[in-house]
């Protein structure tokens, strides 16, 4: 599902957040520049062979620079069998970081 930065943040405050996952599809070079609290990071170039470190049994919060790259994982991702995607698109970390 695509949301809004602001929607997209307030959906991943909302709740309990040891059933969330907030994932960073950008390249790890990218992240060097900060990742939002809590993240963990899978380049999306590599999601085909580590989708099975995150749990189907939670709510996936996808984000990257801009949007693209998270919206392509969240197709792989509901692909492989997780239902609860969530991406910020249009939108990444830059707008992500001071909400979030």
């Amino acid at each position: 599902m695509k949301l809004s930065c602001v929607e997209f943040a307030k959906m991943y405050k909302d709740g309990d957040l040891s059933k969330k996952v907030l994932l960073d599809v950008r390249d790890v070079s990218e992240c060097s520049a900060g990742m939002l609290n809590g993240s963990i990071n899978i380049p999306v170039a590599e999601l085909d062979s580590r989708f099975s470190e995150i749990s189907k049994d939670k709510e996936i919060f996808i984000y990257c620079k801009s949007g693209g790259r998270a919206e392509r994982a969240e197709m792989f991702l509901n692909y492989m069998g997780f239902k609860e995607t969530r991406v910020a698109s249009p939108g990444g970390y830059n707008e992500l970081k001071d909400l979030i």
